[in-house]
């Protein structure tokens, strides 16, 4: 599915808005001005709201069914998202890499944890294409968490 949208002059904001959510929900950038998803009933939803959402911007929008693709151009698009999807795990990791090495001083909270979960699962969430890295991310969390296990454990008795 392809979003294609156009947007008033002026203000960048809802420019932002729109680009965030699209790449919230792990969407491929065509142009400045469309985007695309693989198929499913919940991208579609998605995309149907975030068209309604540039309307009342004062924008134009449009979702299309695409029902062609070259390889190469399919290609194109999942190589692109998968690349994304690797970046933003390796971040994670490179993340986790540093709460580790702080660990000693100073050990990570259940909070911080909770945080770095979340977020893996939000990546997968937009992991359409099984980019490879969701692995050594969730071992990476997995490690920290292992470490920090008697620490978080360890909570002040109150009295």
């Amino acid at each position: 599915m392809v979003l294609i949208w156009r947007l008033p002059h002026g203000s960048s904001t809802p420019r932002v808005t729109t680009w965030r959510s699209l790449k919230r929900l792990g969407a491929a950038s065509l142009t400045p001005g469309a985007a695309a998803l693989p198929y499913t009933e919940d991208h579609l939803e998605q995309l149907g709201w975030l068209a309604q959402e540039v309307e009342e911007m004062g924008g134009d929008a449009w979702v299309l069914p695409v029902n062609q693709l070259t390889e190469a151009e399919e290609a194109q698009i999942r190589d692109q998202v998968s690349a994304e999807r690797r970046a933003e795990y390796a971040e994670l990791v490179r993340e986790v890499e540093a709460l580790q090495a702080r660990n000693a001083d100073q050990p990570s909270s259940a909070r911080e944890l909770g945080a770095l979960r979340k977020r893996l699962g939000r990546i997968r969430g937009r992991d359409h294409y099984g980019a490879g890295g969701s692995e050594e991310a969730t071992r990476a969390i997995e490690e920290l968490e292992g470490s920090q296990r008697p620490s978080l454990m360890e909570a002040p008795a109150a009295h």
